[in-house]
């Protein structure tokens, strides 16, 4: 029997659309926040979207999946400044916009660090990087996103080969598709092979992903009631959290929570390592701090930390929380009334659940590249990416919902997401005829590709320019009170509330 996800799915691969009226943001923005607990009247005021899909040449509807998440998070946290003051306020948000902000650092032209685009230069011909698809044996193609030191040099020793594009090529046309996938994450290393969505349903792990929310709260401990601080200058004002958000998905959502007033400390082990690209756009507004949690007296700091802290927040790999002893119900147990924030690529369930991977890990499975270019030669979006700030959006819509929860009934709360989770919604949400998109996507009115809301502030890397989040908040609209600091260079101390 198949399920309402599956049916959606099937009707909109089955029927390619071929005008502009069909998706409707409104009733997506509905289902999201209903599904927290949350409606668009929370905020107090109107929800507006100007603007409609396709804006870029593509048959997914990214403008509106990202416009509906930035709209449930300035919805959520608007929310919260009604509770708190008993202010509403107007939101608006222009789906022509908000790609820019989906990928701000695409184009290399809106996130800019003393004028230059952030890059790679730590391995700037990285052949394991997302743009690099090799085919296998059998014809199918492959994606390798082995791209952090540890796993590009254990991801080489498998594939028996030197550290080039051509070289790894030929090695990976050695073998066939689902063989050297399975092998890759047996061992621990990331290995996607690029499936249609077709394909992608009827997987063991589809069928776990389907019965999943699309974010899930669940209520694991009690607490007493935690209520918001009295005088609040932001949504967020009083709010700590705790985080060790890496790459974009996890530290997106400490930036999500900083823009609306949360004192967020993100941490970084001492050897750990982040590629500038992804730390110049994931880690604005977060402070930083080194600590080392396989140290016995780190730890005791870390619990400390997290003793004072509202909620924590982790996307590091399957099985690294148990091995910490950080999983929602072990940090409970010594912070009754945390929320706890889990991120992951395939979900907590399933033969899948413990493979890593990145958000184009999850546009390929999901058929979401094999429908932008062919199942004989799958593509990226326009824009690079899929779904990794929507993930950090959608998730911070459910620390709100949670954060609500806390002041009234009290309780712990664990939030889970994933990646592929997100996927799913957006290939049932509607799909467009190619010709239709290309014809029509760019073109002045609705469709027309505007340039993003900036910002620049003076930082201790220097002077950062950024994209605001497109949301217009007519009472308490974000901003970055720590702009940008050097990775694992602050104090791991909170601020005075």
């Amino acid at each position: 029997m198949t399920s309402m996800i599956q049916d959606r799915i099937a009707a909109a691969l089955s029927a390619p659309l071929t005008s502009d009226d069909r998706i409707d943001p409104a009733r997506e923005l509905r289902e999201v926040l209903d599904g927290v607990g949350l409606d668009p009247t929370d905020a107090g005021g109107t929800v507006t979207f100007s603007g409609k899909d396709p804006i870029i040449s593509s048959p997914w509807p990214l403008a509106t999946m990202a416009g509906v998440s930035l709209m449930a998070k300035a919805v959520a946290f608007a929310g919260i400044w009604k509770t708190r003051t008993g202010e509403g306020q107007d939101l608006s948000v222009d789906l022509r916009q908000v790609l820019h902000r989906l990928c701000p650092f695409y184009d290399k032209k809106w996130e800019m660090l003393n004028g230059y685009a952030p890059g790679t230069p730590s391995d700037p011909a990285n052949p394991f990087m997302p743009s690099h698809m090799y085919q296998t044996r059998d014809g199918r193609w492959l994606q390798l996103l082995n791209i952090y030191p540890r796993t590009k040099s254990a991801a080489l020793a498998l594939l028996g080969c030197s550290d080039s594009v051509s070289a790894i090529a030929a090695a990976v046309r050695e073998h066939d598709g689902l063989a050297l996938e399975e092998r890759f994450n047996q061992a621990g290393l990331q290995a996607t092979l690029v499936r249609t969505a077709e394909e992608f349903t009827q997987t063991e792990q589809f069928g776990y992903l389907k019965d999943m929310p699309l974010v899930e709260i669940t209520k694991i401990g009690d607490s007493d009631p935690v209520p918001f601080t009295a005088d609040p200058r932001t949504p967020l004002d009083g709010i700590r959290a705790l985080g060790l958000g890496r790459v974009i998905a996890g530290a997106g959502l400490g930036r999500a929570l900083a823009y609306h007033g949360a004192d967020v400390l993100n941490l970084w082990g001492p050897g750990d390592f982040e590629m500038d690209l992804t730390y110049y756009t994931a880690n604005v507004g977060m402070r930083s701090a080194t600590m080392d949690l396989k140290r016995a007296d780190e730890m005791t700091r870390f619990k400390a930390l997290l003793g004072d802290a509202d909620l924590f927040f982790s996307n590091r790999r399957p099985g690294f929380l148990g091995r910490y002893n950080l999983t929602a119900e072990q940090l409970a147990e010594i912070k009754p009334g945390l929320i706890h924030v889990d991120m992951s690529l395939y979900g907590w369930r399933g033969p899948w659940a413990d493979r890593i991977g990145f958000d184009q890990n999850a546009g390929g499975v999901s058929g979401v590249f094999a429908r932008e270019g062919t199942p004989e030669r799958p593509q990226l979006t326009e824009i690079f990416v899929v779904n990794d700030y929507a993930m950090s959006w959608i998730a911070s819509v459910a620390v709100a919902a949670a954060l609500q929860r806390r002041a009234t009934e009290g309780g712990s709360y664990r939030i889970r997401i994933s990646l592929a989770r997100l996927s799913i919604w957006l290939l049932h949400m509607g799909i467009f005829d190619k010709a239709y998109a290309a014809a029509i996507a760019g073109t002045a009115g609705d469709h027309e590709y505007l340039a993003p809301e900036l910002f620049e502030a003076d930082t201790p890397c220097g002077h950062y320019q950024g994209v605001t989040d497109q949301v217009r908040m007519s009472r308490t609209p974000g901003f970055y009170a720590t702009p940008l600091v050097p990775r694992g260079s602050g104090k791991a101390e909170w601020l005075a509330r």
